[in-house]
């Protein structure tokens, strides 16, 4: 009677709890990209700027923490000793090696500019290219040399300055992504080609 009883029971095979989570995240995300796919652009924009810039927040805080105050052991000299161009020299080291909250700000900015200004863009353009990449990069840059402080005497030509380099770098790093993704698939058609060309000979 035992014996029918232990064979009449199923052992379930115990899952990972790291899948478990891994699973669980993912059935959340995709369901949360369900719903922002349904909503108005402003509210997408809102909501995909504000999770980015949680992100970068803390993703700044961390990399604050690893990284020494270096701001605060620089001598901050008397300002009139100093003519605008080394200020403004200054000012870009602190805005670089700032503590933990310094740099949660930075990064916040740079990539919710980026993320919420990306949304706009594939939204309106219905597509994700190197000009959708670019504009965004711009406005993350300016937007980081205005909130850090980076911009010296003339803020409005740093930050387009920054605004320009940042779109140069993004643009420049989307099209190096773009053709390493496209040479990979060259080369998975192109073993394709070569596995079903050596069947052929051996048949």
């Amino acid at each position: 009677m035992e014996r029918g009883k232990e064979q009449g029971m199923v052992v379930m095979p115990q899952q990972n709890p790291l899948e478990q989570l891994q699973a669980k995240f993912k059935e959340v995300e995709t369901s949360f990209r369900g719903w922002l796919a349904k909503q108005s652009l402003p509210v997408e924009a809102a909501v995909v700027t504000t999770t980015s810039a949680a992100q970068g927040a803390a993703i700044g805080a961390f990399m604050g923490t690893l990284t020494n105050d270096v701001s605060s052991s620089l001598p901050t000299p008397p300002q009139a000793s100093l003519d605008p161009q080394a200020m403004a020299s200054l000012k870009q080291a602190q805005a670089l090696s700032g503590g933990p909250l310094i740099q949660a700000r930075n990064f916040a900015v740079m990539t919710g500019v980026n993320a919420g200004i990306s949304c706009v863009m594939k939204r309106l353009r219905g597509k994700e290219d190197v000009q959708s990449s670019m504009v965004a990069a711009f406005g993350s840059g300016a937007m980081f040399s205005l909130v850090s402080g980076m911009g010296g005497p003339n803020q409005i030509a740093n930050a387009a300055t920054s605004g320009l380099f940042f779109a140069l770098v993004q643009g420049g790093l989307f099209q190096v992504i773009y053709y390493l993704i496209n040479l990979s698939k060259v080369t998975v058609l192109y073993n394709i080609w070569l596995l079903t060309g050596s069947v052929a000979i051996c048949t």
